[in-house]
């Protein structure tokens, strides 16, 4: 065998292993919790999305819906966006900009003072906002899904008293979203608006249940629409899933507690090396002249950086329990 049959068989052969590696990492994903719960409330919701809809109403739908173009870049962030004005409104996109502005400032500092190999600025250039435009997307996510979370058993309760009265769901959602605090008054005000215009029921719910992303809005959703279909008692169901949504949200403030030590010795470990750079700065500034001066004190500064930031990440990692599906 010469050396283009052994070139060729090893390109087969890689081509092979990164496809069964692609395929086993779609598989895990897709088993994920996450994964799971986006795909029964799609089977919940396609029942709606196989009826006739009128005209008028089709049209007035796509306002509350997510649009796609026929490219890959905007199939990629259509979503993306959708997701990142509900929640955070018209500010998400300039606060996601100025943190990979940010992000594009430190990796050029980094680039220019830290004594980093040939191939490293290009990459930390390129990859450092795109990284830190990333983290604020996922930073403004978990910000809205908590605080939805932290209001969303009392706006059941108040579901509850108004449907035990007499006044249907639908009325309901639209009277709720007065007495509520944001971001839920925004997303009930806006659920409310769309029925008052008359779309049905089930296309305001299917709607909310991709725009919100939320597995508590979800399974009252499925409660709401199971009623309507089978009958039964609103009321109580509804109080057990309050009840259900309680002892989750109890859950995560636990986690929360259990990990703060973890939390904390990462700001510990974070602050230790700048005050004590800042002490020996203070007591005599020959100290830091060899650090900040001289090649080889650069060279140890960016393996210390390097070595806390990689310590942070991985402390971090260890401590952070996803408790929010």
């Amino acid at each position: 065998m010469n050396f283009v049959d052994l070139v060729t068989a090893a390109s087969f052969a890689g081509v092979i292993v990164l496809g069964v590696m692609v395929l086993t990492v779609q598989d895990l994903r897709s088993k994920q919790p996450e994964a799971r719960i986006r795909a029964r409330m799609a089977d919940v919701f396609s029942l709606q999305r196989q009826r006739p809809v009128a005209k008028d109403a089709e049209q007035t739908a796509e306002l509350f819906n997510v649009t796609r173009e026929n490219n890959a870049f905007s199939r990629w962030s259509g979503p993306k966006l959708a997701r990142l004005r509900t929640v955070a409104g018209t500010n998400g996109l300039r606060i996601v900009i100025a943190a990979a502005i940010v992000g594009e400032l430190v990796a050029i500092l980094m680039a220019r003072f830290m004594p980093l190999p040939g191939f490293v600025p290009p990459l930390l250039l390129a990859g450092l906002p795109v990284l830190i435009g990333m983290r604020a997307y996922s930073f403004l996510v978990e910000r809205f899904r908590r605080q939805f979370l932290d209001g969303f058993p009392d706006l059941i309760d108040l579901l509850v008293r108004g449907v035990r009265a007499g006044v249907p769901v639908s009325q309901m959602i639209s009277a709720a979203a007065e007495e509520l605090q944001e971001p839920l008054r925004r997303e009930f005000k806006l659920m409310g608006d769309s029925l008052q215009i008359g779309l049905d029921l089930e296309a305001v719910l299917a709607a909310a249940v991709r725009r919100i992303e939320v597995a508590d809005f979800s399974f009252f959703c499925v409660c709401v629409l199971l009623q309507r279909e089978t009958g039964g008692q609103l009321g109580e169901t509804l109080e057990n899933l309050a009840a259900i949504v309680r002892t989750r949200r109890e859950i995560r403030q636990k986690t929360r507690a259990l990990t703060g030590e973890a939390r904390i010795t990462t700001k510990i470990l974070t602050a230790i090396p700048v005050v004590v750079m800042v002490a020996m700065s203070l007591t005599d500034k020959n100290y830091l002249a060899v650090l900040l001066g001289t090649p080889a004190g650069q060279k140890l500064l960016t393996y210390a950086v390097i070595s806390v930031v990689v310590g942070i990440v991985i402390i971090t990692k260890m401590s952070k329990l996803d408790t929010s599906r």
